[in-house]
């Protein structure tokens, strides 16, 4: 009984020290927790898959922290596992589940958002877009989900429902992947100009033997001053101008 109690006392002591070690702990941690017990290597090895379960990383000692990429994969690979079984198995499941919903059915609702989820996820997949990690782009592949299905109420055939979500689920992938494609090509354009400027300012520092004003780079690059205002709100410090 005794042992018992100080085995359950240092289970808890080993979920601590791993949570406060960003949910990582390695096996020869959980080995020195555990010296003081008598336990078969069967029993320690049930540890290690019982702290697995708890989302706790168990790995051998030197072994390297995953990069954040890694972790993001990793995170993202869990997800996917846990969707595994939520989609349905026969087409008729969807439809009745759509003519449930179209009705007002809450239960049918909450069953079919779960079994569109491993179909959003792979819709995302299709798509390539660096600057959008492939968790936020399902995120916003679920909330074009959730919109759509505000609107089945609207529809007379599970048909149009089902073409309808598919719908907007691709038309918020496509939004998002273009948004950030402008924003980053917006960022480029932007620090493209900042250079340029701060070449140009270096420049005529150099002959005027001062710091340029505004005034005086609007001159030179026949730039609209309101122009070069804006770029120097963006740039902050990083062009070298007189205080205006």
């Amino acid at each position: 009984m005794e042992n018992k109690i100080i085995f359950r006392e240092m289970l808890s002591e080993i979920k601590k020290a791993a949570d406060d070690s960003g949910g990582r702990i390695t096996k020869e941690e959980v080995r020195r927790y555990l010296s003081g017990i008598p336990l078969e290597e069967e029993h320690v090895q049930m540890v290690f898959s019982y702290l697995e379960e708890q989302n706790i990383r168990v790995t051998e000692e030197g072994e390297q922290e995953e990069a954040p990429e890694e972790q993001e994969a990793r995170s993202l690979e869990l997800y996917l596992e846990e969707l595994q079984n939520a989609g349905w198995e026969k087409a008729e499941e969807e439809q009745e589940l759509l003519h449930l919903v179209m009705r007002g059915d809450k239960t049918a609702r909450t069953r079919l958002i779960e079994s569109y989820l491993p179909l959003i996820c792979e819709m995302a997949g299709e798509y390539e877009e660096e600057a959008f990690p492939p968790e936020d782009l399902i995120q916003e592949g679920n909330l074009g989900l959730l919109m759509a299905m505000e609107e089945l109420g609207e529809f007379e055939s599970p048909a149009a429902c089902r073409a309808h979500l598919l719908n907007s689920i691709s038309r918020a992938l496509e939004t998002a992947v273009k948004s950030s494609q402008d924003r980053r090509k917006m960022d480029d354009g932007i620090v493209s100009r900042v250079n340029h400027l701060n070449e140009a300012a270096a420049n005529l520092e150099r002959d005027l033997g001062h710091k340029v004003s505004a005034e005086e780079l609007s001159a030179y690059l026949e730039m609209p001053l309101e122009e070069i205002r804006d770029i120097l709100r963006v740039s902050g410090d990083q062009i070298g101008t007189e205080r205006q």
